[in-house]
C-alpha cells in the first residue's frame, strides 16, 4: 500500500502557537540532540510544521468573503470581512482577546501562526545543518529542503495577504540584541522567497522518490509559478504607481516574463515530460488521491471530529440539521457560469430559459453546485447509496401559477413548506464541489480524502494569465482551451481585452470555491466593483395543483426568482416579499442599508444589465461592501458597473486590498511594524 503523509500536529514536539509572533521560546523539552540526531524524530518535527498554513477546507471558507459564497452564521468569521468591517482589531481571535471566531475561521489572518512556524523552521534549519551529525545524509538533505520550501510557502502566503513583511531567517539567539522587527520592501521579500526556493529545489527529491503528501521538486516549480504571478499582478506591479516600497514592488515588465517562464516550467512537466495531466473527470482531483492532476495535496483520514468541514455539506444531508450549512453559492457566482455554447445567459443566442435557469449550463455548474430540485446521491451510515432531491424551496398547495404572477399576498399565509431550513436566510443552494457521494457524512464527520494545494488546472490558468501579460495571445488561448476542453466547453478565439475577460472568468469558474477568488479580485484590482455585487440567493417556488409535493411532477409548476438578464423583469415590481425588502426604483433596503440590485456587466466589449431584484437579498443581516469603491458609504447610485479591467486607484489610500496587521503586533513594536494603508486602530 502506498505510504501517505497525513499531516497531524505533533504535540510532543511543537507547542501551541502564541499570539506574540516573535516570542523567543524553545522547543518543548525533547532534547535537541535527540531530535536533530535522529531521522525519525527530525521528520516528526517537520511533519508538524507542514500545518504552517491550515487548509481552507473549513466552515468559514475563504469563498464566503468573496463574491462566490455566503455563510449565514459567519458573523465573526466571514461577514465582518465581506461587509467592510475588517480592522486591525476585528481580525484578532477570541483566544487572543479579540472578537474573531476561533474555529469558524477563514485563515486570512495568518500573521501570528506563520511567524510561530517560521521561528521553528529557522531553529530546525540551523540545528539540522550544523548539529545533525547522526542523521543520514539523505535524511538531512531531504528535510533541509522541506524546511526551505515550507519557509518559502509561509512567506508567499504572508506577502499575498500583507505586502512586505518582517524577514527573519535565523533563530532569535543568532539575531543579536540589535535585531529590530521592521517590514521589508515587497521586492526584497520576493528575493528572499526565491532564494529559499532555489535551495529547496537543489535539495528535494523528485516526485517519484517522495511519499505522497511530502513536498518534492515539482512543488517548488508550482509555488514559484504562483508566487511570480502574484508579483506580476496589477496590485503589486502597477504601471500607474511604479515606485516600489513595502506594499508593492517596483514596476517592471520583466516580472511578466518571470511569471510566464515559471508557469511554463511546471506546465512543461505535464506537456513535455508527461508527469501530470488534467484529470479527465471534473471531480477527479478531489475524489482520487492518485489523480494525475494533483501536484501536492493535503490528505485526510476520515474522522469523527471534523464538524467545521462537515458543515460545508449540511444542505445535502438528511439528518435534519440542514439549517447549519455554511456555504451557499451566490447568484453572482451563478451568473458567470456560461451556457454550454460558451455564451453567458445575458448574451444574444445563449439559449437561456428563465423557466429552467439551471438547464444547459457549463458542466462545471452541475459538478460544483447543488441547486433546488437537483437529484443527488448520498450514502447513509450503513453504507447504502440513496438519491434525494434538494428541497431548498417553498411549496404552495392548491395554487395556480397565475396567483403568484399576480402578486397575491395571501400566498404568504398559505405557504406549505417542506424545506428543512428558514429559506429567507439562505442562498437556496449548496456546495457540491468537494462532496463525495460515496462517503457517509454526519454532523461531525466527512470522508474527504484530499485538498489539492497545487493542481495542473491552476498552473495552466497561471500560464494563460502570464502569457497575456507578455502579449503572447496564442499561448494564452492554448492554455485556456486546455481547461475548457476538459470541461467540454467550446474553444475561445477572442483577442485583446476580450481575451482578458476570458482569462479572469475562466479562473473564476475553474478555481471556484478553492480560496482563489478573494485574492484574485484584489491582486487584479477588480474588487472595487465585483465585491459590491450584493449577497443574493435564489427563490424557488413549487406551486402544486394538488397535494403532491414534488417539484418535478406534472401537477406542479416550478418557478425561479434568481438573477436575470434585464429587462426580462420589471424594475418597479412589488411582489409579495415587499414586506421584507423595501424597494425604491433600483435600490433595495437591507436593514436600512442601500443595496444595488441592478448591475451592469462589461463583458467582451459590451455592457449588459442584469437584475438581482427578485433574488433573495436578505440572506445576510449586513450586505457586502468593499470600502475601496470610491463611495463614502455603501453605493447609493442604484447601479454598479462590473468590469474585469484593473482599476487605477491607489491601494495606498484604501483598506481591504491588503489585510490589516493585527493591532497587538503594531503596539508591542511601538509602531516599528508599519500598518497597512487605510486601517486605523
Amino acid at each position: 500500500m502506498k505510504k501517505i503523509l497525513y499531516i497531524l500536529a505533533s504535540v510532543a514536539l511543537l507547542a501551541a502557537c502564541n499570539s506574540d509572533f516573535l516570542d523567543k521560546k524553545p522547543l518543548n523539552k525533547l532534547s535537541e540532540e535527540a531530535v536533530f540526531n535522529s531521522d525519525a524524530l527530525a521528520e516528526a518535527f517537520m511533519n508538524a510544521i507542514y500545518t504552517v498554513l491550515p487548509d481552507p477546507f473549513t466552515e468559514g471558507n475563504v469563498g464566503c468573503i468573496s463574491d462566490e459564497g455566503f455563510f449565514r452564521y459567519g458573523g465573526t468569521s466571514t461577514r465582518y470581512i465581506a461587509d467592510g468591517s475588517m480592522t486591525p482589531s476585528t481580525i484578532i481571535p477570541q483566544d487572543d482577546g479579540g472578537p474573531a471566531h476561533n474555529t469558524r475561521t477563514t485563515y486570512l489572518n495568518i500573521w501570528n501562526r506563520a511567524y510561530e512556524y517560521i521561528y521553528r523552521l529557522n531553529y530546525f534549519l540551523r540545528y539540522v545543518e550544523e548539529k545533525g551529525s547522526s542523521m543520514t545524509d539523505a535524511g538531512k538533505k531531504r528535510l533541509t529542503g522541506e524546511g526551505y520550501f515550507l519557509r518559502a510557502w509561509a512567506y508567499t502566503n504572508l506577502i499575498e495577504r500583507y505586502g512586505g513583511v518582517v524577514l527573519v531567517d535565523k533563530p532569535f539567539d543568532d539575531l543579536g540584541a540589535d535585531f529590530v522587527e521592521e517590514r521589508a520592501n515587497f521586492d526584497d521579500c520576493v528575493t528572499f522567497i526565491n532564494s529559499d526556493l532555489d535551495k529547496a529545489y537543489a535539495l528535494l527529491p523528485d516526485k517519484s522518490a517522495t511519499v505522497l503528501g511530502r513536498v518534492h521538486k515539482d512543488c517548488v516549480l508550482a509555488l514559484r509559478c504562483r508566487l511570480t504571478l502574484i508579483v506580476a499582478s496589477p496590485l503589486f506591479n502597477d504601471p500607474n504607481f511604479p515606485t516600489g516600497g513595502i506594499t508593492r514592488g517596483t514596476y517592471s515588465t520583466q516580472k511578466f516574463t518571470d511569471a510566464y517562464n515559471a508557469a511554463k516550467a511546471i506546465c512543461d512537466r505535464a506537456d513535455v515530460d508527461g508527469a501530470y495531466s488534467l484529470d479527465p473527470a471534473l471531480d477527479g482531483y478531489w475524489e482520487d488521491i492518485n489523480s494525475p492532476e494533483i501536484i501536492w495535496g493535503k490528505f485526510f483520514v476520515q474522522s469523527s471530529n471534523q464538524p467545521h468541514k462537515a458543515q460545508l455539506f449540511y444542505a445535502l444531508m438528511n439528518f435534519g440539521g440542514g439549517g447549519w450549512e455554511s456555504f451557499n453559492p451566490t447568484q453572482a457566482m451563478w451568473l458567470d457560469y456560461e451556457m454550454k455554447n460558451g455564451k453567458k445567459i445575458f448574451e444574444e443566442g445563449s439559449g437561456y430559459d428563465p423557466l429552467h435557469p439551471f438547464k444547459g449550463r457549463d458542466p462545471r455548474f452541475d459538478a460544483n453546485v447543488v441547486y433546488p430540485t437537483k437529484i443527488y446521491k448520498w450514502t447513509d451510515k450503513d453504507g447504502g447509496m440513496n438519491e434525494t432531491e434538494l428541497n431548498l424551496y417553498w411549496v404552495y398547495e392548491n395554487a395556480q401559477l397565475s396567483d403568484f404572477d399576480n402578486g397575491k399576498p395571501e400566498l404568504v399565509t398559505s405557504k406549505k413548506s417542506k424545506d428543512l431550513i428558514d429559506l429567507t436566510n439562505t442562498g437556496g443552494s449548496g456546495l457540491l464541489k468537494w462532496y463525495l457521494p460515496d462517503k457517509y457524512i454526519s454532523e461531525s464527520m466527512i470522508g474527504n480524502v484530499v485538498w489539492p494545494w497545487f493542481r495542473m488546472g491552476e498552473m495552466y490558468l497561471n500560464a494563460a494569465e502570464a502569457a497575456y501579460y507578455c502579449h503572447n495571445e496564442d499561448k494564452c488561448r492554448e492554455y485556456l482551451n486546455k481547461i475548457r476542453a476538459r470541461a467540454g466547453m467550446p474553444e475561445i478565439t477572442d483577442t485583446g481585452t476580450d481575451l482578458w475577460d476570458r482569462v479572469v472568468n475562466e479562473r473564476r469558474i475553474e478555481l471556484a470555491y478553492e480560496a482563489f477568488r478573494y485574492f484574485d479580485t484584489r491582486r487584479l484590482k477588480i474588487a472595487t466593483m465585483w465585491e459590491n455585487v450584493p449577497f443574493a440567493g435564489t427563490r424557488t417556488l413549487v406551486i402544486t395543483k394538488d397535494k403532491t409535493f414534488n417539484a418535478t411532477s406534472s401537477k406542479s409548476d416550478t418557478i425561479y426568482r434568481c438573477v436575470q438578464p434585464a429587462p426580462l423583469v420589471n424594475k418597479n415590481r412589488n411582489y409579495y416579499w415587499a414586506n421584507t425588502e423595501e424597494r425604491d426604483g433600483y435600490i433595495a433596503k437591507n436593514n436600512g442599508n442601500d443595496v444595488c440590485f441592478i448591475v451592469n456587466y462589461k463583458w467582451l466589449g459590451k455592457t449588459y444589465t442584469v437584475d438581482y431584484g427578485e433574488a433573495i437579498l436578505t440572506i445576510s443581516p449586513t450586505q457586502k461592501w468593499f470600502p475601496d469603491a470610491g463611495y463614502s458609504i455603501r453605493p447609493k447610485s442604484g447601479e454598479l458597473t462590473c468590469t474585469n479591467t484593473p482599476g487605477v486607484e491607489d491601494p495606498a489610500n484604501y483598506p481591504n486590498y491588503l489585510m490589516p496587521i493585527p493591532q497587538p503586533e503594531i503596539d508591542k513594536t511601538q509602531k516599528r511594524i508599519m500598518q497597512n494603508p487605510g486601517y486605523t486602530k
